[in-house]
């Protein structure tokens, strides 16, 4: 029989036992000391954080914004009083970033640039044809080849009718002016022990199709004849096929002989080749004497009275070419011919060459004042002229013009700058030595630093493109090695392995974690690029290469990338797995279509802070990839990572509030931001694509 007060009386005893019980929790002092620390970890790294956003923030506005003094490479040249305000620095490399108006420095005194000239000398080798090509370019085809055009061609022949109305298409009329004569040289190799003469039909033969030494006479060995001659474009060709050949090179050109615009290319074939002959500038000859011998041409041999007599058959006269309008709208140019002409005779015999006379140099000097429109022609101070020069043509003229145009760099034809001084009050005026460095003010901007290609702060290139791109390039690197690995460890040790080898594989696993990455560093330098270099070739793979950096970066975050990922498939309930048996599916497809799929998040969140590592890494492509910025795709080549330069930086002797020393805070601002916004693409992954069970 139930007993209606039997409730009443379970409820009573509960509530009274209830209130004998204190059920609340009572924090212990262990406990209290743990939320601290914890409290304390948490304000800590929040501080820090802000810590270093201030700091990177701070030196990075500072390197955009400050005073950033650049050195030019460049010295005063000579000793600087308190009242001079215009002096010559060292010839060099153009600094185009000098501007009028900017400022510089020159010690600790700084200064505003009233006026720059860049005076410098600039001769290229194209050949007498390709030096008077592009002389005669049109304006659009210059910027196309992005080449200036040439202010003096030298010319080891006349110009031809067709260049000159090349020339006058663009406003060009050329003025020639002689300088010297020059002997055409037949050498041979000085291992040539058969020949030492020849007669002029002999030559036309062996230059005509002649295949074997023994064509040509009895007793010389059966070996081919190998022709070494110049290129098509220069001007000793033009000559000699004109004077030898009459004007038809084809016979020669279908021996497929060995070609060059350059003269010195063609002194080493001949020499290495003691059945091969060719022709060049007898300076060439002169300076290379030990090496080549010398061929006597119907007995004659190419000499001062043999060439100015006519008797030496391929004797041929040397040219300067400029145009009238050129001259008188740039003076240096007129100033310089003046100054060649007035000095060449001093040193054509030294350059090979053999001097004009006196009638051929006073000639040269009435079309120098024809075109320069002046009564006489001055005596030239170099330290007066002002403007860049610049010339181009034949590679016989070039020793000529070369040792003129160092003459009159010599003689004061220098860099100069006028600037006015006590630009920050007067006490800034002092006395400066020569020799000290000049420097300019130069300021980055994001726009430069962010799509510039080069990095080399002390010139005043500010592009972090490269330090990026080698950062990705290793990155990427490593998590093509790393991933698939990484995951199918953590397939293996979820999935297929029991607990036992479960227990025992995933500390020795991770044991990678815990070895140095210097160690690593040393490994992927004399392991793994030794073995790239034996499969690839020692030709493609550099020693120091961003390949080898990234496989061992990639070796280094595999424990990362598998422990993380074998918690998240160790996370997926049973259940999922036995409903999908259940249905039949073996257990590599369930792994493949139900286990990876619901611990995406996992994985993936384990790639994000896998990349985050490999872009942060530090050791390993400061001792392996390479210790320069370069801009390369190629894994094979060396080039340098953020980290890596910000490493090799900082650990020099690097002047506090130098320009590098601001650089590597915009370099550090960047990787922040980098890894910063891959941990939020992380949390924005996991919250997309996290599972609840």
């Amino acid at each position: 029989m139930n007993n209606p007060q039997q409730p009443d009386l379970t409820l009573h005893l509960v509530q009274r036992k209830s209130r004998s019980l204190n059920l609340k929790h009572r924090l212990k002092l262990h406990e209290v000391l743990i939320q601290l620390c914890l409290f304390a970890c948490g304000l800590l790294s929040i501080f820090t954080t802000i810590g270093i956003i201030l700091v990177l923030g701070n030196e990075s506005i500072a390197f955009f914004t400050r005073d950033q003094w650049v050195n030019t490479n460049r010295a005063i040249l000579s000793d600087m009083d308190e009242s001079a305000a215009r002096f010559t620095v060292e010839p060099g490399k153009a600094l185009e970033a000098i501007q009028v108006g900017d400022t510089i420095r020159v010690g600790q005194e700084v200064m505003e640039v009233v006026e720059f000239q860049n005076n410098r000398f600039e001769i290229d080798v194209l050949g007498t044809g390709g030096g008077f090509k592009r002389w005669c370019e049109t304006e659009a085809e210059l910027a196309e080849s992005e080449q200036a055009r040439p202010l003096i061609v030298n010319a080891s022949r006349p110009i031809k009718q067709a260049e000159i109305d090349a020339c006058a298409e663009v406003g060009i009329a050329p003025v020639a002016f002689r300088v010297g004569t020059d002997a055409l040289a037949i050498v041979v190799s000085a291992e040539n022990d058969f020949l030492t003469e020849l007669s002029f039909a002999e030559l036309q033969q062996i230059f005509s199709g002649a295949e074997t030494w023994s064509d040509l006479r009895e007793g010389f060995p059966d070996k081919p004849i190998k022709l070494i001659i110049p290129g098509t474009d220069s001007g000793t060709f033009d000559f000699f096929v004109e004077e030898l050949l009459a004007g038809d090179p084809a016979a020669m050109l279908a021996t497929d002989p060995i070609m060059s615009e350059n003269d010195n290319q063609l002194v080493g074939s001949i020499k290495r080749n003691p059945y091969s002959i060719g022709f060049l500038g007898y300076a060439y000859y002169l300076n290379n004497s030990d090496d080549l011998r010398i061929i006597t041409l119907d007995t004659v041999t190419p000499e001062a009275e043999t060439v100015e007599d006519g008797s030496y058959a391929l004797a041929r006269p040397l040219f300067i070419y400029s145009d009238a309008g050129i001259m008188r709208e740039q003076p240096q140019v007129k100033d310089f011919i003046s100054y060649y002409l007035a000095r060449v005779n001093e040193v054509i015999v030294d350059a090979g060459y053999f001097a004009a006379s006196i009638e051929t140099l006073a000639q040269a000097r009435n079309e120098w004042i024809r075109a320069a429109g002046a009564g006489e022609m001055p005596v030239v101070n170099p330290a007066e002229v002002a403007g860049e020069l610049r010339a181009a043509g034949s590679s016989t003229v070039y020793p000529l013009t070369k040792r003129i145009a160092e003459q009159f760099v010599e003689d004061g034809y220098l860099p100069q700058l006028t600037v006015a001084r006590g630009l920050r009050g007067e006490h800034t005026i002092a006395p400066h030595r020569a020799g000290v460095s000049v420097e300019y003010n130069d300021q980055p901007t994001l726009i430069e630093f962010f799509t510039n290609t080069n990095w080399i702060p002390a010139i005043g290139e500010f592009g972090v493109i490269p330090l990026i791109n080698a950062t990705l390039m290793t990155s990427t690197i490593a998590m093509l090695v790393a991933l698939p690995l990484g995951i199918g460890a953590a397939i293996y040790l979820s999935e297929y392995a029991s607990p036992r080898v479960r227990g025992a594989l995933k500390p020795l696993l991770e044991i990678l974690a815990g070895i140095p990455t210097v160690v690593y560093g040393y490994f992927a330098l004399t392991f793994m690029t030794p073995l790239l270099r034996a499969v690839f070739g020692v030709d493609i793979v550099n020693i120091y290469n961003t390949g080898s950096a990234g496989i061992v970066v990639g070796i280094l975050i595999i424990p990362l990338i598998s422990s993380m990922s074998e918690d998240a498939l160790h996370a997926v309930p049973n259940a999922l797995r036995e409903a999908s048996y259940g249905l039949g599916a073996t257990k590599l497809e369930t792994t493949v279509k139900v286990v990876v799929p619901a611990a995406l998040s996992g994985i993936l969140a384990a790639f994000i802070v896998a990349v985050s590592r490999a872009i942060g890494e530090t050791m390993i492509v400061a001792i392996a990839a390479g210790a320069g910025p370069n801009f390369s795709f190629s894994p094979f080549d060396s080039a340098e990572t953020m980290t890596g330069h910000i490493a090799r930086i900082s650990g020099g002797d690097l002047s506090y509030d130098s320009i590098d020393y601001n650089s590597i805070f915009a370099i550090g601002l960047t990787l922040f931001v980098m890894t910063f916004m891959l941990n939020v693409l992380s949390q924005v992954i996991i919250t997309r694509f996290r599972e609840a069970y």
